[in-house]
């Protein structure tokens, strides 16, 4: 008698829930975009057109580190991401100071540049753009990369690689002197803004 009386409840529970699950389905939180790569090789390989396809969808920032930039079509690109608002800022190595290098075209256009002081050679060749994709290999920023080097290109869409490479790029810009022209360098002029946004890329939730 007892489990009779039990029956119809159990009924009603399971009835309860599937009218529940119709109603209201499962919460759905939103996932993290899955990492995607592209990979290109030089010569004549389209690295510099696959770089300039990336900052051309540049929203918020772009941050460089280069061994050696002359590349003009990629100076023009960055320079038309300037121009749309996008924070652009070039890290490059001392060689540039003296070679024939992209250097005085940006800070005459206004783009802040930085020389690497501190290590004999500033051999980064990485782009950081929107905080979320990261553009690195052997390919330096220059014609001869890609007309004439064996080079490789890797385009990288990964919002936690990326940040990992803005701390990088951060902590080689406090050693770093800003670039006024003509082969001369000032330090300490921007280490003060950019101990601050140190500070928010060691947290987060910032």
């Amino acid at each position: 008698m007892h489990r009779l009386r039990k029956q119809p409840l159990i009924l009603v529970v399971l009835v309860t829930l599937i009218l529940w699950t119709g109603l209201f389905p499962p919460v759905t939180l939103p996932q993290e975009n899955p990492t995607t790569w592209e990979v290109y090789f030089s010569p004549r390989g389209e690295c510099t057109s696959a770089i300039i396809k990336e900052l051309e969808k540049a929203n918020n920032s772009i941050l460089v580190q280069a061994y050696s930039f002359t590349s003009a079509p990629i100076a023009e690109a960055l320079l038309n991401a300037f121009k749309r608002g996008v924070k652009v800022e070039v890290i490059l190595d001392k060689r540039q100071k003296t070679q024939k290098s992209k250097a005085t075209f940006f800070i005459d256009k206004g783009i802040p540049v930085m020389i690497d002081v501190k290590h004999d050679k500033a051999h980064n060749k990485v782009m950081v753009i929107d905080r979320e994709t990261v553009i690195t290999g052997s390919f330096n920023l220059s014609e001869a990369a890609e007309e004439k080097n064996a080079e490789n290109l890797l385009i990288i869409h990964d919002r936690k690689l990326a940040e990992m490479y803005v701390k990088n790029w951060l902590e080689h810009a406090q050693h770093s002197d800003a670039y006024i022209g003509n082969g001369v360098t000032k330090g300490g002029q921007v280490l003060e803004e950019l101990v601050q946004e140190k500070d928010e890329v060691s947290d987060p939730e910032r």
